[in-house]
């Protein structure tokens, strides 16, 4: 519906402005008398949207049936406003006023200013039906009942803390009756303002600045180690501000403009400090297998994200040359940094003391206060475009980003693992430095009418730190062929193949995360990849539009000494519509599409050396992972076939098959002594039914009756409830909010009075 409004306004000024425009031809004057004065105004148009909107009636979760919405009971609104002279434009704009997704949106041309506003909220709602045993007794502090964590960890008769073995499963938990239900939801409310001003024809400036704000609670997962998984309502305090000025000058052979952007992003909150369900007190003395056996702290704590800020200074320039030829550029330097306060090593009491730090001595304090992060970045980008001919054309850009670590060497030899263990198995921060140069070249030829053929080749080449490969290049070759202004065709057709190769491996920094010599991570392994898409639009004739389209992508991971990780995976998806106009008051159409995903990776489950395991392929094991989706809509537009009356109908459909095929000799060694228990398809089907019908009793004034219906089928094995429906949050090894996927089925009905001026 908002869709409808803002095109009825635009439709509305269009014939204002035509009619006006017809006007002025039929009374233009003889040449030899004065002009006739510019007429001084447009009278205001806009829409009116208003009524009642009653619902949601929803079964089943109905936060994943409102998610980004908003639609609570009570009125409904959506309202736009426009004003134009021959020298001022003005509009403005609201929706659903007075809720959680509310917007506001202001525009006004004048002279030689332009100022807009933009204000925008917008919420994600997680969960209506979850629960918490975890209380906030202070910004960013989550506590459980003492009481239930000594007994817990006492290991009182027919006490089940966190679930562990299936037995456990048949009752529930202490934490399921001391939990509270709450909403997990959080919200964004954007603004943003923007002024432009031209001083002179030639000289103009730009500023803007817009804020962003988030508040409420996201699901966070605050576990502690291997011994339970917990997922706790995280807070959400924090705000981002940016702001951007520019300075332009522009004339017939190009154009030059500075700029400066600015952002900072606050966050209120440094840290989250969390009870374990599992212990009241702290162990004592520190238990060496205590991040894995539940023998750890009684809390834990994290950072979280920090506060920090982006400066850019930056140039753009474009210059027209001869034969068609235009040459652009832009270069920018930017600084990010930021200064938190850092942690301690641990909140752990049994490990924070000085009898532990006579045999860790680095513990006893960090390298330095607070992060001291810094990076620098140059950015230049250079495209040169040519068409000294109709029958040929030329492209060619460069560039190039280079991303340096500034951020001092911090000494993490000495940590301690999961607030329970301390070690000195780790290392000193590396600087991780990113350095690229792309080269992209494109020659077009247009031997035939309506018709061009391009090939291309690119160029891409990374130099990092910190990474397995410290050089990673690619070679990209395409083919493209468009038929563009046919009447009756026109298709679009690009096949791309892209070689990745590295160089600079280490096999040092595959190996000392404990990870197999032959693993390859999928972002930097020698790579083939083909791709290709073609699309159709025909009109056999005027009334009907007919458009196929067909993508094709397949990536082949490879390379000397590749044995795990990633193998391959292939993306497949056609989409077939048809729209029909067979009258001037009927539009009809209709549209399907098929996804496919399948991808294939290899493992090992094996300890580490010297555990002759390691080395073992008895203990490989493989997945292979395929998704279907199919997609189909369907609508109906009859504006005015009966007489004052609009009406709109559309249907959606999409569902999924996600499944997950595991082999190799390890799954079958413990299929054969019933120790695995293969995972079942995650699958869902969505259907949405929408219907409008407005009735206009007088040329300005309508009433209009609408209704939205949603049905959502899931069964994803990661989602669990108790026999009653309601989510169950202490299932095997955790405890959690109770948030997952999880059906609905609901409506919310529309009655509004429309009023056009």
């Amino acid at each position: 519906m908002r869709t409808r409004l803002v095109t009825l306004a635009a439709a509305l000024l269009a014939s204002v402005s035509l009619a006006e425009a017809q006007s002025g031809d039929q009374t233009q004057p003889p040449l030899t008398q004065p002009p006739a004065p510019a007429r001084e105004s447009i009278p205001a148009l806009g829409a009116i949207d208003f009524g009642f909107r009653g619902g949601p009636d929803v079964a089943g979760d109905s936060a994943r049936y409102e998610r980004y919405r908003d639609l609570r009971d009570g009125a409904f609104s959506q309202i736009v406003i426009s004003k134009a002279t021959s020298s001022q434009m003005f509009d403005a704009k609201a929706f659903n006023i007075g809720y959680r997704d509310q917007q506001y949106l202001m525009s006004y041309t004048g002279g030689p200013g332009r100022v807009s506003f933009n204000w925008t909220s917008t919420p994600l709602n997680y969960g209506y039906d979850t629960a918490t045993p975890w209380a906030q007794t202070s910004a960013g502090v989550l506590s459980l009942s003492p009481a239930a964590r000594q007994q817990v960890q006492n290991k009182a008769a027919g006490i089940v803390g966190v679930p562990s073995t299936a037995s456990q499963l048949l009752t529930s938990s202490i934490y399921r009756g001391l939990a509270q239900p709450y909403d997990l939801t959080s919200r964004r409310d954007a603004g943003n303002v923007a002024l432009a001003y031209d001083a002179t024809p030639d000289v103009g400036f730009t500023a803007a600045f817009s804020t962003t704000r988030r508040t409420g609670y996201q699901p966070w997962g605050a576990s502690f180690a291997f011994n339970d998984a917990n997922e706790v309502p995280l807070p959400l305090d924090n705000r981002t501000n940016d702001f951007s000025t520019g300075l332009e000058y522009s004339s017939a052979k190009g154009m030059v403009r500075v700029a400066w952007d600015g952002s900072w992003f606050t966050n209120d909150l440094h840290e989250l400090v969390w009870d374990n369900p599992l212990r009241a007190t702290d162990f004592t003395p520190y238990d060496p297998s205590g991040y894995s056996n539940g023998n750890g702290p009684a809390q834990g704590r994290m950072s979280l994200a920090p506060s920090n800020s982006m400066n850019a200074l930056s140039g753009t320039a474009l210059y027209k040359l001869p034969a068609h030829s235009t040459l652009n550029g832009t270069l920018s330097y930017t600084v990010m940094s930021q200064n938190d306060e850092l942690i301690p090593w641990t909140i752990n009491p049994a490990i924070a003391n000085p009898a532990v730090y006579s045999a860790f001595p680095g513990l006893a304090s960090l390298p330095r206060a607070t992060a001291e992060a810094t990076v620098h970045g140059v950015n230049g980008l250079v495209n040169f475009a040519s068409r000294p001919s109709r029958l040929f054309g030329l492209t060619a850009r460069y560039r190039f980003n280079d991303h340096r670590n500034l951020t001092p060497m911090f000494d993490a030899r000495e940590y301690v693992r999961f607030d329970a263990v301390p070690e000195e198995t780790g290392g000193e921060t590396e600087q991780l430095n990113i350095r690229q140069n792309t080269f992209d070249l494109n020659a077009t030829f247009s031997p035939f009418t309506y018709t061009s053929f391009r090939v291309g080749y690119g160029y891409d080449t990374f130099n990092r730190t910190g990474r397995a490969f410290s050089d990673m290049t690619d070679n990209i070759f395409r083919a493209s062929v468009d038929t563009v202004g046919s009447q009756y065709l026109t298709v679009h057709g690009i096949y791309e193949f892209t070689v990745r190769k590295g160089s600079g491996f280490s096999e040092d920094a595959i190996e000392e995360g404990g990870s197999q010599p032959g693993l390859r991570f999928y972002d930097e392994a020698d790579r083939d990849r083909n791709k290709a898409t073609l699309v159709f639009v025909l009109n056999p004739i005027e009334m009907i539009d007919v458009t196929f389209s067909a993508a094709v992508a397949k990536d082949v991971y490879k390379g000397p000494g590749h044995e795990f990780g990633l193998l391959d995976n292939t993306n497949h998806s056609f989409n077939v519509g048809v729209n029909v106009n067979p009258a001037e008051r009927v539009g009809f159409g209709v549209n399907y599409g098929r996804d496919h995903f399948d991808s294939n990776q290899l493992s090992r489950n094996a300890n580490p050396p010297p555990d002759p395991q390691f080395t073992d392929p008895s203990r490989n094991w493989s997945l292979a992972n395929a998704e279907n989706v199919n997609n189909f809509d369907i609508y109906l537009d009859l504006p005015k076939i009966i007489r004052k009356t609009n009406v709109k109908v559309a249907y959606d459909y999409s569902d999924s098959d996600n499944g997950f095929l595991f082999g190799g000799p390890r799954i079958d060694g413990l299929a054969a002594i019933g120790q695995f228990i293969p995972l079942p398809d995650v699958t869902n089907t969505w259907h949405r039914a929408t219907a409008d019908v407005s009735y206009f009793f007088h040329k300005q004034v309508g009433i209009a009756v609408g209704y939205w219906y949603e049905k959502f089928d899931v069964s994803d094995f990661a989602t669990v409830n108790l026999p009653d429906g309601t989510p169950r949050i202490d299932y095997l090894g955790e405890i959690s909010t109770g948030y997952g996927n999880r059906p609905y089925k609901g409506g919310t009905a529309f009655v509004r009075l429309l009023c056009l001026f």
